[in-house]
């Protein structure tokens, strides 16, 4: 990607000193401007920027200025300025980029602004997620899991029983679905497959595998594990309970209201824990993936998050912003779960107060699996950026039949471990 290629080539053969111990005492009477960067539409900025109005009265010395932009100009935007030495104080970071930014030296190593960021309100397996080789470059902004939907019309209509989601296996869901496009009316399918690298990960994850190596060179899982995530596909669509190759190719493209599941013409689906149900209808039911009891895949993950520039003139005063950002009441109030559902759980607690009956299952299942031994999901690698691209295309092949699920597999492998190169 362009601007993946940017930031290591303006990094390429330098480290860039951490200003920590280096920099000058913050002084609070002393003015200064922050930058702060994200990405996301007109209604984001609005409610970011009203929540950065009480950091402003807090400090009435620092001035924040504000960048966004749309999600791909974004990160083009991010590299060009970080290339020409002029990256915001505070970003936002999502993917495999912080591992790539954190690689070359662009990102502060937080515990040096430890006076003025207090992280302890957050799990430590929440922290995991910008943690990269013992050094914590990122923050989540947010955090989101994969999460069951499921409609409870479509199983009464269909006389079919809701299961128990606290215990249900994938033979389970995968009975459950046939049963359910078997007992519908044409056109309505028990489930749909979810082309996503992150359930594939969950999936390596019960098995007791790892979808990148320890070491971020190479992919963990055996070709075998991984094919058997795709034959789950495929042997749903030929059992009819899920629709053929084509009309699922539509339907992922399809907004959520329009959706096969939106329309009431799906029972199950996958999708991230913060899918939004309300248009769909009062009824839905948000659970934890199926085998979750057996061995736990599903680990909480960061929706967005939040670092330092390395290069900060200011990181004292970043910080204080950040420490703003994930601790204090009033930005929950102001932003909600635009940006996930906070990782403090106090914060969590406070959010309560005001969530829809979809959001308060989110939540629930949010706190479950923070509470699981499942842990949290890791940094994505260098070079991982493309891994959701392999996943979704080879998905699509195996199910239009163009390959088979262990030759996916066999290909995902040689894809993925030539981008972590």
């Amino acid at each position: 990607m362009a601007s993946a290629s940017l930031v290591l080539a303006a990094t390429a053969g330098c480290a860039v000193d951490q200003p920590g111990a280096d920099a000058a005492p913050y002084d609070p009477d002393e003015k200064v401007t922050i930058t702060f960067s994200w990405w996301g539409g007109e209604e984001r900025n609005q409610i970011t920027k009203k929540a950065i109005e009480g950091f402003e009265e807090d400090h009435p010395n620092i001035t924040v200025e504000t960048q966004s932009s749309d999600f791909g100009s974004y990160w083009d935007m991010l590299a060009t300025q970080v290339a020409g030495g002029d990256a915001p104080d505070l970003l936002t970071m999502g993917g495999s980029y912080p591992s790539e930014y954190a690689g070359r030296g662009a990102l502060l190593d937080l515990a040096t602004m430890s006076d003025h960021l207090d992280m302890s309100k957050l799990p430590p397996d929440t922290l995991e997620t910008g943690n990269l080789d013992g050094t914590q470059y990122t923050v989540p902004a947010g955090v989101n899991a994969l999460a069951t939907f499921l409609n409870p019309t479509v199983f009464e209509e269909a006389g079919v029983e809701l299961p128990d989601t606290s215990t249900w296996t994938w033979d389970d869901y995968a009975e459950i679905s046939e049963q359910l496009s078997k007992a519908s009316p044409d056109g309505t399918y028990g489930t749909v497959p979810f082309a996503n690298s992150s359930h594939l990960d969950a999936w390596i994850h019960q098995h007791g595998e790892s979808l990148y190596t320890e070491d971020g060179s190479g992919v963990g899982a055996s070709p075998e594990t991984i094919a058997s995530w795709f034959q789950l596909w495929l042997d749903g669509q030929k059992s009819g309970a899920s629709p053929g190759a084509s009309l699922f190719v539509e339907d992922s493209t399809a907004v959520p209201e329009q959706s096969l599941f939106g329309t009431g013409k799906a029972g199950i689906i996958f999708a991230w824990s913060g899918f939004q149900t309300d248009e769909i209808g009062d009824d839905i039911i948000e659970a934890n993936l199926p085998g979750e009891s057996a061995t736990p895949g599903n680990r909480i993950g960061a929706s967005m998050e939040y670092a330092i520039s390395s290069t900060s003139e200011h990181p004292e005063a970043a910080a204080m912003l950040l420490d703003y950002l994930i601790n204090d009441e009033r930005v929950v109030d102001a932003i909600g779960t635009d940006r996930g559902i906070p990782a403090n759980t106090e914060l969590r607690d406070h959010l309560r107060e005001d969530l829809t009956p979809a959001q308060q299952q989110e939540v629930d299942l949010l706190d479950a699996i923070t509470e699981s031994d499942a842990g949290a999901r890791r940094p994505a690698p260098t070079g991982a950026s493309s891994t959701g691209d392999v996943v979704t295309r080879l998905l699509q092949d195996v199910l239009f039949e163009r390959t088979t699920p262990a030759d996916a597999a066999e290909q995902l492998v040689s894809e993925v471990e030539s981008s972590l190169k």
